[in-house]
């Protein structure tokens, strides 16, 4: 039996609290809801194995116009088919999806992959995996912090930021499963560092080759293990000689991680003849111009405009105690390469998003800076408690509001600015003219490079 202890009911409200809002919503009775967009492409690889068996997907000329438009490919100069995305997110919605697929017939439903069995197969499968990974985020957070300095710190991951929408209205994308994913690799570091036992280390590459194969630019949390735990010259040294000391269990760790990667190298050899395949055609990153500063502060999809509680995260990591001083010099430097490399992409803003969805990714890693601020606090005086509880319930609160603007197209999905900000602020309904607030990017300006 659980124990209800203060972390463990957090949990229990957080998830009770977001499914309410799935189960009320009902998003997947809509035809064309949940598989839409990039959900396409991660989600394309499942039909065409069980069911169409053609991965080189010759079998889409066949199909009826409706499911030819759900099925999301690239095709290259000889004519050979391939899906976008990389399939890590399809191993999240395999066991559903199979399920799903030996019941869609007996309930009546077309068993094409694309009917309301199939649908509400993601949504069941995102809403577990947050609940998983809140419950790995509580696991590695108790190594170091109390239990209520936990709580507090999921409350506001779970329900203060844009999390939100990716378990309750968009639920197939693939944030909720890296964020889940982020989640294992900090408990499972944390374990390999307290026990050195292979399976552990094993596990941890494992799960690092599907964080790459989720979102490939999330290969940059292997620099948070590198450096984890160094915090000086001497620390620096004793972590070359564990790995050194430890190199037979580094190489069952790449094994691991190898494990996962191979299926992606083996589609993409049998589809296009290549080990590795670059799917994103003329997409690509400008280095020279890192969006650092509009990808945190941009009125268009801003991550601090949008999720304004994860700043007390960026300040919690210069706080002197420690936990902070542990993990300080493993948690920067991964920050400050991350944000550059995410926000040098040619669309720095993500597109159709609320908030920057591309930094839900990490919020596992960034909970530790983001506890050490929560412990701060409550460990100092009582008129400081008070403001912190009134400022976090108050953007609780605004982030559910808006949240729920959003849903309904007010708070536009990549084209706000802080007039059209300003003009919904707090509002259910706007005047018509609200649209000459908004600035509407030009993507093909984007791909070449003007991305202001």
């Amino acid at each position: 039996m659980i124990k209800l202890s203060f972390s463990n009911l957090s949990i229990l409200i957080c998830v009770t609290i977001i499914s309410c809002f799935v189960f009320s919503n009902k998003y997947w009775r809509g035809e064309h809801k949940v598989i839409e967009s990039d959900v396409l492409s991660y989600y394309g690889y499942l039909p065409s194995t069980f069911i169409y068996q053609d991965l080189s997907l010759q079998f889409w000329d066949e199909l009826d116009s409706n499911i030819q438009n759900k099925i999301w490919f690239k095709t290259n100069i000889e004519e050979e088919r391939t899906f976008k995305m990389t399939m890590g997110v399809a191993y999240f919605y395999c066991p559903l999806f199979l399920v799903a697929h030996h019941l869609s017939t007996p309930l009546g439903y077309d068993n094409n992959g694309y009917t309301l069995p199939y649908r509400l197969s993601i949504v069941l499968t995102s809403l577990l995996f947050y609940t998983l990974g809140l419950i790995l985020i509580r696991k590695s957070l108790l190594s170091h912090f109390s239990e209520l300095v936990t709580a507090v710190t999921i409350l506001i991951i779970a329900l203060g930021t844009n999390i939100v929408n990716y378990v309750i209205k968009e639920p197939g994308m693939s944030h909720v499963f890296s964020f889940f994913s982020i989640a294992a690799f900090l408990h499972l570091g944390i374990l390999w560092e307290k026990t050195k036992k292979t399976k552990h280390l094993f596990m941890l590459g494992a799960i690092s080759g599907l964080i790459v194969l989720i979102r490939p630019v999330n290969i940059t949390v292997v620099l948070f293990f590198l450096f984890l735990g160094v915090y000086n010259k001497d620390s620096l040294t004793r972590r070359i000689q564990l790995f050194v000391t430890n190199y037979k269990q580094l190489l069952i760790g790449i094994l691991g991680g190898c494990m996962v990667i191979i299926p992606q190298l083996l589609y993409w050899k049998y589809s296009t003849g290549d080990w590795v395949y670059y799917s994103y055609s003329e997409e690509g990153f400008f280095f020279t111009d890192s969006k650092i500063f509009s990808g945190l502060f941009s009125f268009r999809n801003g991550w601090l405009i949008y999720s304004p509680l994860m700043a007390f995260s960026l300040i919690g990591l210069f706080y002197k105690n420690e936990v902070v001083r542990k993990y300080r010099l493993s948690l920067i430097p991964f920050i400050l390469v991350h944000f550059y490399i995410v926000f040098s992409w040619w669309c720095w803003w993500y597109g159709g998003s609320y908030g920057m969805r591309s930094l839900i990714d990490i919020y596992p890693l960034l909970s530790i800076p983001l506890a050490a601020f929560v412990s701060d606090v409550t460990n100092n005086l009582k008129w400081k408690k008070i403001v912190f509880t009134v400022i976090t319930a108050s953007l609780i609160g605004l982030n559910f509001f808006q949240f729920n603007q959003y849903k309904h197209t007010i708070l536009h999905y990549d084209s706000m600015t802080f007039q059209a900000y300003k003009h919904i602020f707090l509002k259910r309904h706007v005047s018509e003219d609200y649209v000459k607030y908004l600035d509407h990017p030009n993507y093909k300006k984007a791909l070449q490079g003007d991305r202001d």
